[in-house]
């Protein structure tokens, strides 16, 4: 069913796109998809808005449809409980700010190996694409680009992700790694950056065990929040920040920056373990008994 529901989403959502695309803008499909930094600004508007339509039809809606169907607790089912202690909440963006420069570093070694010229040319054109939707050059452009970078796909893919698929890989499992390994390689793969893949899996291994620690999904979400929304706001500090600027555009990772980041995340991992108010048993059970119990009945 979940899954029915994916490709059904899918499909509606790109219905719409290329349905009412054409009537309300002068742009094409294919213009958006050949979009680069250097693409009009009406084009990179209308491109970052599109993103966010299908981001939302790919990933949150699915999520939240299902969990409304599949139980009578959604917002439980689909993890938004409250952390068990409020210190989770820091600790979450914590150890992701920590694991953020060593990502970094691993995504520039693996830049630097050479797949063919055509993976080159695709992780170029993902990388023109990206910068466009990073040009912020006004307020307004700010908050437009931190809510369909930052907050949508923080809720919609945590929906998705940890919330649901990793509630299935679960149900079979007598541990968590193959689940969270499973899971963070399918968020790997529906991202569209090569050299990024191994990067994002391990923030994927990270998301997840944040969930895990704290049982609530607000703090994985939080700290997915975080890992897209400072990209956004370095951005746009950058535009009027000529130091910003020059660190953003440095493609060497210093070792003093990583080294720090270590520190914070072993820090925040093992103020993590001495906090957390893991998952219950319990928690990929559809129903509880007493609901078992009155359905029965």
């Amino acid at each position: 069913m979940f899954f029915t529901m994916i490709i059904t989403m899918l499909g509606f959502g790109s219905f719409m796109v290329l349905t009412f695309l054409p009537k309300i803008t002068p742009y094409t499909a294919l213009q958006i998809e050949s979009l680069t930094e250097h693409s009009p600004v009406g084009l990179i508007n209308t491109a970052i808005i599109v993103q966010g339509v299908l981001s939302v039809f790919i990933f949150l809606v699915p999520a939240w449809l299902f969990s409304y169907l599949a139980t009578p607790r959604p917002a439980e089912y689909i993890g938004l409980r409250a952390p068990g202690k409020k210190i989770q909440l820091l600790l979450a963006v914590t150890m992701m700010l920590g694991a953020m420069p060593v990502l970094q570093l691993i995504e520039g070694l693996i830049s630097q190996i050479n797949f063919g010229a055509n993976i080159k040319a695709k992780q170029a054109a993902g990388e023109s694409m990206m910068n466009a939707f990073l040009s912020l050059p006004t307020f307004g452009a700010f908050i437009r680009t931190f809510i369909i970078i930052a907050i949508v796909p923080a809720i919609g893919e945590e929906f998705f992700f940890r919330g649901v698929l990793l509630r299935f890989a679960k149900k079979p499992s007598r541990s968590m790694v193959g689940p969270v390994v499973f899971t963070a390689i399918v968020f790997s793969l529906t991202h569209a950056n090569i050299y990024g893949y191994l990067s994002i899996f391990i923030a994927g291994v990270v998301l997840a065990m944040i969930y895990y620690f704290t049982g609530s999904l607000w703090c994985s979400i939080l700290a997915h929040m975080f890992f897209n929304g400072s990209q956004v706001v370095m951005s746009y500090m950058a535009t009027n920040n000529a130091t910003v600027k020059a660190f953003l555009s440095n493609t060497s990772v210093p070792f003093w920056y990583v080294a720090a980041g270590l520190a914070v995340f072993v820090g925040s991992y093992y103020m993590m373990l001495k906090y957390k108010t893991p998952l219950p048993d319990d928690w990929t059970n559809d129903y509880t008994p007493e609901e078992l119990s009155a359905e029965s009945k």
